[in-house]
């Protein structure tokens, strides 16, 4: 039956359905024929819009069928007017494969703020503009002091590249920064160690002894300590974390620093061991990740390390581990 047929056969079914309500019948009759007639005009109407829809849409034809079918049969009349209406939008309004007044977006005018560095501003971005000689030395301090606000292991080498600056002013600053970074931890250490003469409960050595393990463990992951000194440190977060773990039981956070010092230790045995101690004890799987994703690197099973990657499509978006998921196919 072609489309045109379709139209009009819908037409005189839905009209004989509407003239079917000012008839003599009895209301039970009237009701039959118009739910009938509407029926009808229902089903060739939807079957009309969804043949006649434009092919560049995707949405396939049984859904569209039972999408009109629906809309025409619950709205009598009206929503015969406003299905046809819809198709002639889609047929000859937008005739093109895309709306022309959407294809190009015009880039906004550059802010001059934009360039202000904010207080969290990250390795990347700071050290982009310390080595951007031409700018002038307040933004590259601002860069600098930027970073030097926060911890951890990026923060800490972006200041030791600092160190090797041109500018002396810069290059101090570093210095200054990363001597604090290293005495504000040594300071915990030895505030704790203090503590530790002094705790009369097991209670109280357990939770010293989780401080100290990862005070001590800090100075090795922030790189403020290198060579025989990181040994040593390493050495003292191992001594410290079986200390409390004896005392604190299973505490999982616990069990993933005990986990990542063997790693360290190239001691890919007892790693994976305490790993698996600490997602028996309630690790976060999400968290553990990387370091399962490492153990299973050493053991040359790829095909682990890229199952694992999978398990949290965020992971590409992290500092340093997201080059490598993204290398694993993480998307």
């Amino acid at each position: 039956m072609s489309s045109l047929k379709l139209l009009i056969y819908g037409l005189v079914s839905e009209q004989a359905a509407l003239l079917a309500l000012f008839g003599k019948q009895s209301v039970g009759e009237q009701f039959l024929l118009f739910f009938s007639g509407h029926l009808i005009a229902s089903s060739l109407f939807a079957l009309f819009l969804s043949t006649t829809f434009p092919s560049r849409f995707s949405t396939p034809p049984k859904r569209l069928f039972g999408f009109f079918f629906v809309f025409i049969f619950f709205v009598p009349a009206f929503g015969v007017a406003a299905a046809v209406l819809i198709l002639l939008y889609f047929r000859w309004y937008m005739q093109q494969g895309e709306r022309a007044e959407f294809s190009t977006v015009l880039l906004p005018a550059f802010l001059a703020e934009s360039a202000d560095l904010g207080a969290g501003m990250g390795e990347g971005g700071a050290w982009s503009r310390l080595r951007t000689a031409g700018l002038p030395k307040e933004k590259r301090l601002q860069a600098l002091m930027s970073v030097g606000t926060v911890s951890g292991h990026n923060a800490s080498r972006f200041l030791q590249h600092a160190t090797g600056d041109s500018d002396d002013e810069i290059r101090l600053l570093a210095f200054n920064l990363h001597a604090r970074q290293e005495q504000k931890i040594q300071q915990a250490i030895s505030a704790a160690l203090d503590e530790l003469n002094k705790a009369d409960t097991p209670e109280q050595r357990a939770s010293i002894c989780r401080n100290l393990a990862f005070s001590y463990w800090e100075m090795v992951y922030s790189a403020l300590a290198q060579d025989d000194l990181r040994e040593f440190f390493i050495e003292q977060a191992l001594k410290y974390a079986k200390q409390a773990q004896q005392s604190a039981g299973n505490d999982p956070a616990l069990l993933v620093l005990i986990a990542r010092i063997y790693l360290q230790k190239y001691d890919y045995g007892q790693a994976y061991k305490i790993l698996q101690e600490a997602l028996a004890a309630g690790a976060d799987p999400l968290k553990t990740i990387p370091y399962q994703a490492e153990l299973a690197f050493q053991a040359r099973d790829f095909a682990k390390v890229k199952k694992l990657l999978m398990q949290d499509a965020s992971i590409r978006f992290r500092p340093c581990i997201g080059q490598v998921g993204q290398f694993w196919g993480v998307r």
